[in-house]
């Protein structure tokens, strides 16, 4: 086959596969983003309280 076929073929098989593709609805969509946030902001304070601590820790011994 030529790269012109091979192209066409490519494209006809990704529309095949995008038309399988199921979406989340709108509901699941904002509950994973807030999710996604919540766990940002969490994971955030962590590491901020791990990194005040061997700071301070780190001028203790110095």
């Amino acid at each position: 086959m030529g790269r012109i076929a091979d192209t066409q073929k490519f494209i006809r098989e990704v529309q095949i596969e995008a038309k399988k593709v199921v979406w989340p609805e709108r509901k699941e969509t904002i509950q994973a983003t807030l999710m996604v946030f919540v766990m940002v902001v969490i994971i955030s304070i962590f590491l901020y309280g791990i990194d005040s601590l061997l700071g301070w820790l780190v001028q203790k011994v110095i």
